[in-house]
């Protein structure tokens, strides 16, 4: 009986101890399965968030014309999300375009103007370990995310909106300026404040009231521009709220400190009188809250200047969050949106945004001192701070959105 007991207890010990090592097996390939499924999902949401802000800085660059779609192309190949665990480039991407949401998408645009849309698509492998232990399971596996952004029509401007309209060259939509640029040219400076009037100046173009006026480059140097200022108490300033017109509430208004009633195209453009010489400080206070005080110019720099940017890009740039780069970029400050005013109806056209140089308002002698903005383009607005030089050719203001 001893000896038979002690084989039944030698036999329960074997089987436990197979037991414990089926177990055991079975937990590590348990535990193996998880990994792979974790890795799995992270690497899918690296993906996706790859694809959003791709297609975000894609719509960002659409502009109505093929160079807006090659630079879309680029800036989403070129965005500085990477995959698995941060260590690798996504190696697919698929950048296409789209007049709608709904529309057909094309990687090459025939007739780029209104394309309003950049679909990102993109696919990686991932290699995996444990999975392949499951019939049908391959030693990688194929991820693949889409994200579709666009310019998104605002009912108004409001909130961001800068205290000046200039005045529009050439009324939009006209077929002399079809991508809506309202006859301004891209990295001109043009005037925000025009030097008093009524002082009896020799130098200068006439406005509509006959006075001479000193503004700036790209409005002193067009054949037959007439600024619209209707008497010589107007500089370029707009009243942004009843009774908003005031130096203090400019200054406010130039610092982004005020709410602001909503502007839509067709308003009236309500002019503030008055020289209000401290919105001088407010515009050289605005430049200095952008971590970028040393660009000289949005457009004009030369392009083997800047470093790592490929030609046709511009000098300046709105750094993406978390992700600072050499030379410089900024945080958007110092890029601005604002009506631009019919001169001949003194109603709102569209809005453009503008970039403010080191020196906004040089004295180029004799008193005068016209304040400058450089113009960069039909006005869409990035998702939160800063801005962009694009829009697609419409007279709304645009702001750039996920769709999917």
């Amino acid at each position: 009986m001893t000896a038979s007991r002690r084989r039944v207890r030698n036999l329960r010990k074997g089987f436990v101890l197979l037991t414990a090592a089926a177990g055991a097996l079975a937990m590590l390939g348990m535990t193996g399965l998880c990994l792979d499924l974790a890795r799995l999902y992270i690497l899918k949401n690296e993906l996706q968030s790859f694809a959003d802000a791709a297609s975000i800085a894609a719509a960002n660059r659409l502009d109505g014309t093929a160079e807006g779609i090659a630079a879309a192309t680029a800036e989403a190949g070129n965005n500085v999300n990477r995959w698995n665990f941060g260590q690798d480039a996504v190696p697919t991407v698929q950048v296409e375009f789209s007049a709608s949401l709904a529309g057909w998408f094309t990687s090459n645009p025939i007739a780029p103007l209104g394309y309003k849309f950049a679909r990102v698509q993109v696919h990686g492998n991932v290699t995996i370990y444990f999975l392949p232990i499951l019939s049908g399971v391959g030693a990688s596996y194929p991820l693949q995310a889409e994200s579709v952004a666009g310019q998104q029509l605002l009912s108004g401007l409001s909130d961001g909106a800068f205290p000046f309209s200039p005045d529009a060259h050439v009324p939009n939509p006209l077929p002399e300026d079809p991508t809506g640029n309202f006859g301004f040219t891209k990295g001109k400076l043009y005037t925000l404040r025009w030097d008093p009037v009524g002082k009896g100046q020799k130098i200068g173009i006439p406005n509509t009231k006959g006075n001479m006026v000193v503004g700036c480059d790209g409005d002193m140097t067009e054949p037959g521009f007439v600024p619209g200022m209707d008497n010589n108490g107007q500089r370029g300033y707009i009243d942004l709220q009843q009774g908003g017109g005031g130096a203090a509430f400019i200054r406010e208004a130039i610092l982004g400190g005020v709410d602001v009633d909503p502007i839509q195209v067709g308003d009236a453009i309500d002019n503030a009188n008055g020289n209000k010489q401290s919105a001088v400080g407010a515009l050289l206070d605005r430049i200095n809250q952008d971590t970028n005080t040393v660009t000289p110019t949005y457009y004009t720099a030369p392009a083997l200047t800047v470093g790592l940017e490929p030609p046709g890009r511009t000098y300046y740039g709105v750094d993406p969050p978390g992700a600072p780069s050499t030379p410089p970029r900024g945080n958007g400050r110092r890029i601005v949106t604002m009506p631009i005013n019919d001169p001949t109806t003194d109603l709102v056209s569209g809005f453009a945004q503008f970039f403010l140089p080191l020196n906004p308002c040089p004295n180029l002698g004799g008193g005068a001192q016209p304040c400058c903005g450089e113009y960069i383009g039909p006005a869409s607005l990035l998702p939160g701070d800063g801005g962009a030089p694009n829009g697609s050719g419409s007279l709304g203001a645009y702001r750039i959105a996920l769709f999917q």
